[in-house]
């Protein structure tokens, strides 16, 4: 096993520069790739669910007589579609990842593993991100929770 002394003062792309491909990052990727692949395609045909439930919940309010055009289903549909939207990302992400590492395992050397690790680290930056956002979703929904409760306790005596 080789070990790598990085200088803190020098160059970081200089340091790795000389790190080779071994055979084992190469299995371990072609063990990987499949369920890339696979969560990748689920996750497209998620969205693809979600886009059709969506337009489903958008026609049905519309085309259902008497109840008129203020239903919360046209409401939720555009949210499915949009959340669809969301799933799309990271799912060329995933697949962009078992793209490249089916280039590596054909022979495609530093650039397929570069074009691999570049899609890879694509999809955990938005998968950080959204995770980041949901999270701030939640803190807002709890303090206003814990404000209308407060308000609504002030409300009654």
């Amino acid at each position: 096993m080789q070990e790598y002394n990085i200088n803190p003062y020098q160059s970081q792309v200089e340091s790795h520069s000389n790190i080779p491909i071994t055979p084992l990052m190469i299995d371990h990727l072609r063990g990987t790739k499949p369920w890339v692949r696979f969560m990748s395609v689920i996750s497209f045909i998620l969205a693809g669910f979600m886009v059709v439930a969506g337009l489903g919940m958008i026609l049905m309010s519309t085309a259902t007589p008497g109840m008129g055009n203020f239903g919360i289903g046209p409401f939720v549909g555009v949210i499915y579609i949009a959340f669809a939207g969301l799933y799309i990302a990271p799912a060329y992400f995933l697949h962009q990842f078992a793209s490249s590492i089916g280039n590596l395992l054909e022979g495609g050397g530093d650039v397929a593993m570069e074009s691999a690790l570049a899609s890879q680290k694509s999809f955990w930056r938005f998968v950080g991100i959204m995770t980041l956002v949901v999270i701030c979703i939640y803190l807002l929904i709890f303090v206003s929770a814990i404000l209308l409760g407060l308000m609504a306790a002030a409300g009654r005596y």
